[in-house]
């Protein structure tokens, strides 16, 4: 990694970290597989992991994926941008490069007629992720993910929905993963088959809820009725390394369900990956963010005014390490610059870091705010 530049560094970032938080830079091998600590290792020792996610509204936003239908064709028509959005996640402090498989599942693809093309689109975002990953000696992970098909009471959409995780994990499986993300589950007991499935396989599994509403009592529940903390419990219980939320909330109303599962699972590594979005109590998720100045749905395509600050992200991610989160991340919105803030709110000085914000030829930020004129907001 690059050396620290005093010069270059963003110092609000560093000295804000609270006494809790890990303060010192981990160390990364460069090359080879070998030498990857595993993520259990890792959070066993305390530390925490970041898992740079986003791949499908980053890549509709840069042109290459449709809004609203949202089929990853981007992964065999334009591979060359998927490797190079891995590339700048590891530049900006990822610990694992996550294969885009979100959504490259047979549900998905049927909608835009390209079915057909299931596992060559599975394979060649695994084999991208891997050669990153490995190149850069960062954990490569695979993923699967809610399918659309399971529907409770139905057993034939259990066979479905079990089908559709089995063949991704299998792929992810023999591409050598070193882990497998099952994300983005609205019902605990899709998540649970998903679980099931990545366990036969031999592998770590992350598991995340995309977590919508409150039920009538005001409890945070999956879509089947679950209260969040008793099923992140069971998925732990079942077996899970990791458990926690991802997608949907923005760190505005993340923090909450992250303080409820806490209460139910006080022994787990908690993950918590939320969107880079203004969220709030009135609009918990972003599929609710109204566009005030058009009076209309933001999601899908108009997000971008709602984008979150650097600042959000470092508040959110001082809150959910003090609530013993140590799986991070960012989900839908994310960019290198968040991944970047989030890695240094943590302690570390990823190779991005060299070209944190300097104003008016300024180096330190503590010199910035000394040069700023607040009332006219000009550099002086």
């Amino acid at each position: 990694r690059d050396p620290i530049r005093l010069d270059l560094f963003d110092f609000d970032t560093w000295t804000s970290i609270s006494t809790s938080m890990e303060a010192k830079p981990e160390s990364k091998p460069t090359t080879g597989s070998a030498a990857v600590r595993s993520l259990e290792e890792r959070l066993s020792a305390g530390e925490s992991v970041i898992c740079a996610e986003g791949y499908l509204l980053e890549l509709a936003r840069r042109g290459y994926i449709g809004y609203g239908a949202f089929v990853p064709e981007v992964v065999l028509e334009c591979s060359e941008m998927v490797k190079g959005l891995h590339y700048e996640f590891a530049h900006c402090g990822t610990d694992v490069i996550e294969a885009f498989q979100y959504d490259v599942h047979r549900q998905r693809l049927s909608v835009g007629g390209r079915e057909q093309d299931l596992e060559e689109m599975n394979r060649k975002a695994l084999q991208m992720a891997r050669e990153v990953a490995r190149e850069k000696g960062l954990l490569f992970a695979g993923g699967t993910c809610m399918t659309s098909v399971y529907v409770p009471g139905d057993e034939n959409s259990y066979k479905k929905a079990r089908a559709s995780i089995e063949e991704q994990v299998k792929w992810a499986v023999e591409e050598g993963v070193d882990y497998v993300i099952g994300e983005t589950f609205r019902y605990l007991g899709e998540a649970k088959i998903a679980l099931e499935v990545i366990k036969a396989h031999g592998k770590p599994a992350v598991m995340t809820f995309c977590l919508h509403r409150k039920d009538d009592n005001g409890q945070l529940t999956t879509l089947d009725g679950v209260n969040i903390g008793d099923a992140c419990k069971e998925l732990a219980d079942a077996g899970a390394l990791v458990v926690g939320v991802n997608c949907a909330r923005g760190p505005g109303t993340m923090i909450e369900v992250i303080e409820e599962i806490r209460k139910k699972c006080p022994n787990v590594h908690l993950a918590a990956l939320p969107v880079a979005y203004r969220t709030t109590e009135e609009e918990p998720t972003f599929y609710n963010i109204t566009d005030k100045g058009l009076n209309q749905q933001a999601y899908p395509d108009g997000l971008d005014p709602m984008l979150v600050s650097i600042t959000d992200i470092k508040n959110f991610t001082k809150k959910a390490y003090d609530l013993g989160v140590r799986y991070f991340g960012i989900c839908c919105g994310n960019s290198g610059h968040y991944t970047r803030t989030m890695a240094e709110t943590l302690g570390r000085c990823p190779p991005a870091s060299k070209y944190g914000t300097k104003l008016g030829g300024y180096g330190p930020n503590r010199e910035l705010k000394e040069s700023l004129n607040y009332e006219s907001g000009r550099v002086l």
